[in-house]
């Protein structure tokens, strides 16, 4: 008995390793730090929505370490708060419907975007505003505008089909 329960505790032990390391590399990938990475796959693996409390007992991280890195999670989209009918903390858990991951990724590249496409236009017309400006950076804003548009116009047409219907159509198109 102690030795299946050894057993089943080194299990979760080496799942978790995997999960969460797997987790930092894509957080560090994303220029977040490793408690993001740690902290989403924590909930991965738990199963259940875990309050602040909670992810602070299982990561042994500050509260506002957690506080701080959640807002992160969920500002990206990969983890939403939801109220546990009888209890007044917030509890996480991870995003794993595609459409509403898919979603939310979409609107943090589009709003990264329109960001660029702004600092473009406002970069044009303060060189325009000089008597002659250099034709050869006109010509690089343009390239760059273009490219920014072509990933808006790409995130569009993505945005307006589910997950599965995307997949369908990539499948049958090659």
């Amino acid at each position: 008995m102690v030795f299946s329960i050894l057993m089943e505790q080194e299990a979760r032990a080496v799942l978790k390793r995997h999960m969460i390391d797997a987790c930092v590399k894509g957080a560090n990938n994303r220029g977040c730090c490793d408690a993001v990475g740690v902290l989403q796959g924590t909930l991965f693996l738990t199963g259940v929505p875990l309050s602040m409390d909670q992810l602070v007992e299982e990561t042994g991280y500050s509260k506002s370490t957690v506080s701080t890195n959640m807002g992160i999670l969920e500002r990206i989209g990969l983890v939403k708060r939801v109220v546990i009918p009888g209890d007044k903390r917030y509890h996480y858990i991870p995003v794993t419907d595609a459409d509403s991951l898919r979603g939310d990724m979409i609107a943090n590249i589009r709003q990264n975007l329109q960001c660029i496409l702004n600092a473009l236009d406002r970069t044009e017309a303060d060189l325009r505003a000089w008597e002659s400006p250099d034709p050869s950076v006109m010509q690089r804003i343009e390239e760059i505008r273009h490219f920014y548009r072509q990933n808006d116009k790409l995130l569009d047409l993505i945005s307006r089909h589910n997950t599965e219907d995307l997949i369908q159509l990539l499948e049958t198109s090659f």
